[in-house]
């Protein structure tokens, strides 16, 4: 994804609430924080790869979370100002990166892992003389005459990246929208959308003067429209900032509202449905997610904050937008924030926290709250803003851990089988899921009924994945098809068999055992004047490549040539022993 222009940058900080700033008496126990990739080359008609911009980018973006959660006094260069960003983790590693504290996962796509590897340079840079305990501390790294080593690079740190690919059932909780079958039906027909249909119409004239001055270099005069309106802003906003488009800062940010609503569209339209009214196909990577940050939170109150410190989450723009719309953002006092495309290195942040007290003791459930905070981009002058979900107001922009999950819960995806049944998915690991049913969140929609949603449940399980219909659909059809051949050769006397060339001779000289031929032997011919074991006609030694017929016989199949064989002698025939026959005498020269 390229830079989003000033001017857009503008209109997504406008009417933001105050920064966030952290109180003293609060205790931070977990975070999870879902970031968008940064700036990549163009996504059309070729593998998108991560700029050095990009990579950039998520680094600053690193360092910001270490000042906030690690509360270091270096910055790498950054001008952050840390009084309003810092909220230590409790008991996270600050100096050294303990994987086992922390829950790191990406797409197997290369820009989004890159985008991974280097926001955690930017979180857990370089160090010397940095060593986690939990990968053996100072001593691993001391040799017996006291040498100490420190790592390559300077004390460069290894994250664990955990990166799913679609064979993966972890992969759906980061993008539930890739390899959901039923959203990419949805997503195909959203084109025939009322408000897609009038944009499309509407916006002609503009994407047909845009495509004689930029686009016509990579696109065709038919993905020139609304359809792709993501596409073409993403095309058009990397040409502009790379310094290779002729393209108006106007028309950019014409581009960039126009693909704000066609993303919106497909991938936050409440109102389109899949299997069942109500089940919110179109914002099913927004539900995965929800459940993926519920799951984090569920693991640090379970093991008393010790794991699942920080949870980072490297995606792209499907989850945030539809999260935007399932969560209410979007209608909160501050929602025209969220109308506008997520910026490179975008990032939500969930912070689960308690107020009062000290943080050697992990507290009870009822004193837990959880906070939202985004930040759209990592431009210095964007802060991370904490944000009100679910139609609160600003002054509600904090809720209880109770509250949070009842909410999240009432649109996410509880399972794996969950997931499968309502994407119709065809992934390995959904094969072995007999329901259908979509968890918590499968029948809740904004107006839907209770008593539709039911009828949709009960439909919904009684249906069969579409997989397993295939499989057993296409077994009974060759069944049927063997069974009605099977009555056609028996009752009909129906044979199969080739013509033969009528300007050949035909022969029926075949095979090799001769008069031991057995009545069972009915696939071998011979003939009469061929000696014992002589090879008269063996199908293995005619001419290669010629065409050989096989006609229907009482008892079987005759192999024929379209040709006439001549007789070759065995002369590996040594195994023969005749009996009152004079020896063969040698020739004398």
């Amino acid at each position: 994804m390229a830079l989003l222009s000033a001017a857009v940058l503008g209109l997504a900080l406008a009417a933001a609430p105050t920064e966030a700033v952290q109180s003293t008496s609060e205790h931070i126990w977990s975070s999870s924080v879902w970031l968008l990739h940064g700036e990549t080359t163009p996504i059309h008609g070729r593998n998108p790869s991560l700029t050095p911009i990009g990579a950039q980018q998520m680094l600053s973006q690193g360092a910001l979370f270490r000042d906030r959660y690690l509360d270091w006094t270096e910055n790498l260069g950054v001008d952050y100002d840390d009084d309003d960003v810092s909220a230590p983790i409790v008991g996270i590693g600050r100096i050294a990166i303990e994987n086992s504290q922390l829950d790191i996962a990406s797409s197997t796509d290369s820009f989004t892992f890159g985008s991974a590897l280097a926001f955690l340079q930017g979180l857990y840079p370089p160090r010397t003389q940095a060593f986690a305990e939990s990968a053996g501390g100072m001593e691993a790294a001391t040799l017996a005459n006291g040498t100490m080593l420190n790592y390559p690079l300077d004390g460069y740190q290894y994250p664990n990246i955990k990166s799913a690919s679609l064979l993966d059932q972890e992969s759906i909780w980061i993008q539930g929208h890739v390899g959901c079958s039923q959203y990419e039906r949805s997503k195909i027909l959203s084109r025939f959308d009322a408000m897609a249909v009038k944009a499309a119409d509407t916006n002609t004239n503009f994407y047909a003067e845009l495509y004689n001055q930029t686009f016509h270099k990579d696109f065709d005069p038919d993905e020139t429209n609304f359809d792709h309106a993501y596409e073409l802003y993403d095309y058009a906003a990397y040409e502009y900032h790379h310094g290779k488009s002729n393209i108006t800062s106007g028309q950019l940010v014409s581009l960039a509202d126009l693909a704000a609503r066609e993303q919106t569209n497909k991938n936050a339209n409440l109102t389109a449905y899949g299997n069942t009214p109500g089940d919110n196909i179109r914002a099913i990577a927004g539900r995965s997610m929800a459940t993926k940050v519920l799951n984090s939170f569920d693991d640090n109150i379970s093991q008393a904050g010790v794991t699942s410190k920080l949870s980072l989450q490297f995606t792209t723009q499907e989850p945030f937008i539809s999260f935007f719309t399932l969560s209410d953002a979007i209608g909160g006092p501050s929602g025209d924030n969220f109308l506008a495309l997520p910026n490179p290195g975008a990032a939500m942040v969930f912070e689960l926290y308690s107020i009062g007290g000290n943080d050697s003791v992990y507290p009870a459930d009822e004193d837990l709250w959880v906070r939202f905070l985004y930040r759209n981009g990592t431009d210095p002058a964007a802060k991370l803003t904490q944000y009100p979900l679910f139609g609160n107001g600003n002054e509600m922009s904090r809720i209880t851990w109770a509250e949070f999950k009842a909410s999240m819960e009432r649109f996410d995806i509880d399972s794996v089988p969950g997931w499968c049944g309502v994407c119709n998915s065809v992934a390995p690991f959904c094969l072995e899921f007999s329901e259908s049913s979509g968890g918590s969140g499968d029948t809740s929609s904004s107006g839907s009924s209770d008593g539709g949603n039911a009828a949709g449940a009960a439909a919904q399980a009684a249906a069969m994945s579409p997989a397993v219909a295939g499989v057993i659909g296409a077994a009974a059809s060759i069944s049927l098809i063997g069974l009605a051949l099977l009555g056609a050769i028996l009752m009909g006397g129906i044979r199969f068999h080739r013509n033969a060339d009528p300007k050949q001779r035909s022969s029926t000289l075949g095979g090799f055992r001769g008069a031991e031929k057995m009545a069972s032997d009915t696939d071998i011919a011979y003939a009469k004047s061929g000696a014992r074991h002589e090879r008269t006609g063996s199908w293995e030694l005619r001419g290669g490549g010629r065409a050989v017929t096989v006609t229907a016989a009482a008892a079987g199949a005759t192999i024929q040539s379209k040709r006439s064989v001549r007789s070759l002698r065995d002369i590996d025939d040594d195994d023969i022993s005749e009996m009152g026959v004079a020896p063969v005498k040698p020739r004398e020269f």
